[in-house]
């Protein structure tokens, strides 16, 4: 990114931490006109907010007030929302609840991951921008204040968040498959075999008898888990600190310990 800022003639600085005294000053000697933020992940200190005339503008992936917070592309995704996009907004002191200048619309494919949709935004984003901003530091465009209906919050995600367990729906683990890729990923707990299974690749099993939630089984080579309401194909797994392998490879080299447990924890 810095390559292609400097080669189309940008001046590229970089911040550590934005909330020190010194490099608000510094921020503000630049001379800006104006300020565009995207995926910047720090708090902004109100010198700053306060230093454009026409405030800092910021790019959110979600349609506000739906999903504000720390991580609304996954959370979009583990709702199941037929409909998300961008939102550009003016920041103020509150998490993503500045008005609104412009909000832009995009239909999430069915089987999207969070880094596939991430990307897909960020294009949309991009479109437009340029003009948004431009006609916005006129004083062309108009913010009209976030309604509170239907504000959801999300939050930091963890490594916690990407835990399966016996109760878990099938429907839910999927979605938690694609929302949680690259970070946390999908994984179970299987007591007396291994603290953390990562759940590399997974599919949906169709036909055949039913697991019992919480089982697993290995079929015609095919590890098996049960969830509640339907049965999860491990096509690829790998546990914490190994390799990654088939669930086939899995189930056989733990024969003995899947025998005797053969259960992800609740």
């Amino acid at each position: 990114m810095d390559r292609w800022a400097t080669a189309a003639g940008l001046r590229v600085e970089h911040v550590a931490k934005v909330r020190d005294a010194a490099e608000v000053a510094r921020i503000q000697s630049l001379g800006a006109e104006g300020a565009l933020l995207a995926d910047f992940g720090q708090i902004i200190p109100t010198a700053l907010l306060d230093h454009y005339p026409r405030g800092i503008v910021n790019l959110h992936p979600s349609l506000l007030p739906r999903h504000r917070g720390a991580s609304p592309i996954p959370a979009t995704i583990l709702a199941g929302d037929r409909e998300t996009g961008v939102s550009t907004i003016v920041m103020d002191q509150g998490v993503d609840t500045g008005p609104i200048i412009a909000v832009q619309h995009l239909r999430p494919r069915p089987d999207v991951t969070a880094a596939e949709l991430e990307a897909e935004l960020a294009e949309l984003a991009a479109v437009g921008i340029a003009d948004t901003l431009a006609t916005w530091l006129q004083g062309s465009e108009v913010a009209v204040p976030q309604s509170s209906d239907g504000a959801t919050q999300t939050t930091r995600l963890g490594r916690a968040d990407g835990r399966v367990g016996a109760q878990t729906s099938y429907q839910t683990a999927l979605r938690m498959w694609r929302a949680y890729q690259p970070w946390p990923g999908l994984w179970v707990e299987i007591p007396g075999v291994v603290d953390r299974l990562i759940l590399s690749s997974v599919g949906v099993e169709e036909g055949g008898p039913v697991v019992a939630p919480g089982a697993l089984e290995l079929r015609d080579e095919t590890l098996l888990l049960g969830l509640a309401g339907g049965t999860v194909r491990l096509d690829r797994v790998t546990p914490a600190g190994g390799k990654s392998m088939t669930g086939g490879e899995f189930a056989r080299g733990r024969q003995a310990e899947l025998a005797a447990h053969g259960r992800i924890a609740e």
